[in-house]
């Protein structure tokens, strides 16, 4: 007789295992689970290789996200085949909150449009040499990468995308190609061969040997005419000749000093110097017709005008008392007889 299964047993089995269950995922997966994030989106539109569902975004480096969906614009948005972004690929992005602590805290179209004005980016990175790429966000030149704007309203916060550096290498790559491809190689190749043909008979037919004689043949006439010549009466001339052209020199500026400031003359002070100096030629011919005249005038100058002088006016003068007339005493005359 076969034994009754224990369902108690049994029951109590499965409930432990998914009470264990729970407790692992609570364990290794609740932070995440219940962590304050945010989304946002980005539009790529060449390939998206290497980037997978849970790839790393980076801000500067450091790890904020990752990528929680990979999609196209087509399939997310009313596109029509003929819009520009018709098959972008479109990346969700999921932001942790945490790493930038009360920065989400209300609506951040605002602050993400100042940032986009200053070249906020969103652009695909290789890890290393694996073939694995992640996100990375940050700031361009806004004028090498210009915004895409979309013609729809995106779901969540968008961020504008630019090429990646590998990307843009093979982009360069590629536009040396188209130039080289443009190149006439073949033509090139010809008209170099033609030209070391033309020289080749040029070098030829120049006769080199005659020509490099007759050059050391000029050198020696040049070397005998040099000996010949009186070198060092010739430098102590040339010296001179130095010498006096800047004395020359100096003299010429000191006159162009003093002529500048006649240069700078207006019209009206240039006229008014003028009318001076025919006034003062007039004078001078003056002077000289005076001179001509009256040679004194050089020594002693014009004689100053004499001055008037004034009238004498008779005055009543009183009458003398009359003096009485002395008469001199008369010697008498001495008798020259007198006797002796």
């Amino acid at each position: 007789m076969s034994a009754k299964p224990a369902f108690f047993r049994i029951g109590l089995f499965i409930s432990g295992g998914v009470v264990l269950l729970v407790a692992a995922i609570l364990v290794f997966g609740g932070g995440q689970m219940f962590r304050p994030k945010i989304t946002m989106e980005t539009y790529i539109e060449g390939s998206v290789q290497g980037i997978d569902l849970g790839s790393p975004v980076k801000f500067r480096g450091v790890l904020i996200g990752k990528v929680t969906q990979i999609s196209f614009a087509f399939t997310e948005y009313d596109v029509k085949a003929t819009d520009g972004l018709f098959n972008y690929v479109v990346l969700f992005m999921e932001i942790n909150r945490e790493v930038f602590p009360n920065m989400f805290n209300e609506n951040l179209t605002p602050m993400l449009n100042r940032g986009i004005e200053q070249g906020l980016r969103v652009r695909i990175e290789p890890q290393g040499i694996t073939g694995l790429n992640y996100l990375n966000i940050d700031y361009f030149d806004p004028r090498r990468f210009p915004a895409i704007w979309p013609p729809w309203k995106p779901q969540t916060y968008y961020i504008p995308s630019a090429p990646g550096e590998l990307t843009s290498f093979l982009d360069s790559i590629n536009g040396i190609l188209r130039e080289v491809e443009k190149l006439n190689i073949g033509g090139i190749s010809k008209s170099g061969t033609e030209l070391l043909e033309n020289l080749n008979k040029a070098v030829v037919g120049a006769q080199v040997d005659k020509v490099s004689a007759d050059i050391q043949t000029l050198i020696q006439d040049a070397n005998s005419v040099l000996k010949k010549s009186d070198l060092p009466a010739l430098s102590a001339e040339a010296k001179s000749f130095l010498a006096a052209l800047e004395s020359s020199n100096r003299d010429l500026q000191k006159i162009l000093k003093n002529i500048e400031p006649a240069s700078r003359l207006s019209p009206a002070q240039v006229q008014q110097l003028m009318n001076g100096l025919t006034a003062t030629a007039t004078n001078l011919e003056q002077l000289s017709e005076e001179v001509k005249r009256r040679p004194s005038l050089l020594l002693w100058g014009t004689p100053p005008k004499a001055k008037p002088t004034p009238k004498a006016t008779p005055q009543a003068t009183p009458n003398p008392k009359p003096q009485p007339s002395v008469q001199p005493a008369r010697r008498p005359d001495r008798d020259i007889r007198s006797d002796k």
